[in-house]
């Protein structure tokens, strides 16, 4: 079996050494990362490629943003070319600056090194549906890129919860919610999004989203049902991945918008193991074709790039 891992985030030491030339504090409670320790846990699940995604709020550069996110990107392509049937990445953007951000975006997509971009849900209250996107969203769109978009890391949450628990989910599913008031989906059909943790709550609540698509905070405006369905079809392009997630997400989305993730190295072995089997083990009311498409089928249409490395021809 082919197993595609879209959610796989690498430690880069680049990354590392730029904070530390800062003084600024970096965080060492995070599992170890190397492409080593990588492969060690891609064999776990047997997965045959990740794509690298490396993300946080990056606005402690500062003045210095661009540079610190093109040595990043210059270490996500490092690592591909070392191995090139085993890893791919997205692309960081320069967030939330709408200019770099979009010059980044083409960078490194008509460059034809990364798979797609990343970015988080919302920078500090900053979310992708604002009309400064627009271009960039254009841009994304022109190149019919695929956009993952990370939930943000929160460290503390209410309830004496742990922030990474919930918090990102929520933001996940605002920040789908805020696009879709925008009508992104519909303005920008070609890019493909993907909203990893199975995108939060958005599969359970697609009818109160279409609804506040339709009545912009009017409760009081009428709807129809005609009108309602239309909007939901527009959520019908979104991807999800199955990290950490996949709970009933098989009885509420199509096979063919289901992508395999893990969360390496978040993720432990033992729940690799689960993550592996619940996405790739045929179940009742489930065919080999789908397990196929949710293994690989579905990841390696949307990345072409990938299918290439991988000698692999797929039908768009």
């Amino acid at each position: 079996m082919t197993l595609i891992d879209v959610h796989h985030h690498p430690t880069l030491p680049g990354l590392i050494a730029a904070q530390e030339r800062r003084g600024l504090p970096v965080f060492r409670g995070g599992p170890a990362w190397t492409p080593e320790i990588a492969l060690e846990k891609m064999s776990l699940t047997g997965t045959t490629m990740s794509i690298l995604s490396a993300l946080g709020d990056l606005s402690w550069a500062g003045t210095d943003l661009v540079g610190v996110v093109d040595d990043i990107n210059a270490e996500l392509a490092d690592i591909v070319r070392v191995a090139p049937t085993r890893f791919g990445a997205y692309a960081t953007l320069p967030m939330p600056d709408p200019d770099a951000a979009t010059a980044a975006a083409v960078a490194a997509l008509d460059g034809g090194l990364f798979d797609g971009v990343a970015m988080l849900s919302s920078y500090r209250g900053a979310y992708l549906a604002q009309p400064e996107y627009s271009e960039l969203l254009h841009e994304l769109d022109v190149r019919e890129a695929v956009v993952f978009m990370h939930p943000i890391l929160i460290m503390d949450a209410p309830a004496g919860l742990p922030g990474a628990l919930l918090e990102g989910t929520f933001d996940t599913t605002r920040a789908v919610t805020a696009l879709a008031a925008a009508d992104v989906f519909a303005r920008f059909p070609r890019i493909r999004f993907i909203f990893p943790h199975t995108g939060g709550m958005v599969p359970f609540i697609k009818w109160r989203i279409a609804m506040h698509a339709l009545q912009r905070g009017d409760w009081n405006a009428p709807i129809s049902a005609e009108g309602l369905d239309a909007e939901i079809r527009k959520l019908d392009g979104i991807y999800y991945d199955t990290t950490l997630n996949l709970g009933p997400l098989l009885e509420l989305e199509r096979s063919d918008r289901i992508l395999f993730g893990t969360d390496v190295p978040w993720a432990n072995d033992s729940i690799l193991a689960l993550e592996r089997d619940y996405a790739t083990l045929v179940r009742d009311g489930w065919t080999p074709e789908q397990a196929e498409s949710v293994s690989s089928g579905n990841a390696l249409r949307i990345f072409p790039h990938a299918a290439r490395r991988l000698g692999v021809e797929v039908a768009r």
